[in-house]
């Protein structure tokens, strides 16, 4: 995690399941040192979680730590979805830099390296919003990129909160993007969107001006339509009222001539 000054905190643990040292909690001395420090013994903690199972030792064995694990990768691949064909990126429009570290994180990605310097918003980096443009797009790009892909056949009934979900490159129509002190209230007055009507729902993409990448992308916004694709996550699911409301992680146009 990263702040408004450029001060990072890590707030995950790599623990050990069967501990680094004979005397450490679930410390077993017939494990070597190279299977003690492989990926196969570790489980990614929040740090009070860290401090729990290493105090309680008798409910959280190895055999506990093991199917919880399991239990959270299920948990992760359900929500992902599987593996999408999808076309390269070189230019995104949008980044959402919480949650696009978040599922970079959740697919085991190396997350990009890039210091914001107490910027508020993606344009004000300047030339160097190119640079955390090039770091980014590096994430969409990986060879095994997973999520649900959203056609214009898919049913509302198909989406849950929570999933992820891939939209190919397609017009959606924009509402007064930008310039929004209070976005909830912008939200809820379906402006600062882009929207999509798939047959008898409509897809609704909550954008928040900071993650916009240039600022003759924000001026794309907001020409009342835009061709874009990228990753989607699942914020609600309102089948009564025969919408879904997302928020997106990336957006752009993808290379036209590299597609997999």
């Amino acid at each position: 995690m990263q702040n408004e000054f450029g001060e990072k905190a890590r707030l995950g643990d790599d623990a050990h399941i069967i501990a680094s040292s004979d005397y450490g909690p679930r410390g077993n001395e017939e494990i070597g040192q190279q299977q003690r420090r492989s990926a196969d013994n570790l489980i990614l903690l929040c740090k009070t979680c860290h401090s729990e199972i290493d105090q309680q030792q008798k409910k959280f064995d190895e055999e506990a730590l093991l199917r919880l694990r399991e239990e959270h990768y299920s948990w992760v691949e359900e929500r992902l979805g599987s593996k999408v064909t999808k076309p390269r990126f070189h230019y995104l429009s949008y980044i959402n830099i919480p949650r696009a570290d978040m599922y970079a994180s959740a697919q085991s990605i190396a997350l990009p390296n890039f210091n914001l310097n107490g910027a508020e918003t993606i344009r004000q980096l300047g030339i160097n919003a190119g640079r955390l443009m090039a770091q980014y797009t590096s994430v969409l790009n990986v060879e095994e990129l997973y999520s649900n892909v959203l056609t214009d056949g898919t049913s509302i009934s198909e989406i849950s909160e929570g999933d992820y979900w891939f939209v190919s490159e397609a017009l959606f129509r924009t509402k007064r993007i930008g310039g929004y002190e209070n976005l909830p209230d912008a939200w809820r007055d379906g402006e600062s969107v882009i929207y999509r009507d798939l047959g008898s729902w409509r897809l609704i993409c909550l954008i928040d001006p900071r993650w916009i990448t240039t600022t003759t992308t924000l001026v794309e916004f907001q020409r009342g339509s835009y061709k874009l694709a990228g990753l989607l996550h699942i914020s609600r699911v309102e089948p009564e009222k025969g919408r879904v409301i997302a928020s997106p992680l990336f957006l752009g146009s993808p290379d036209n001539d590299a597609s997999r």
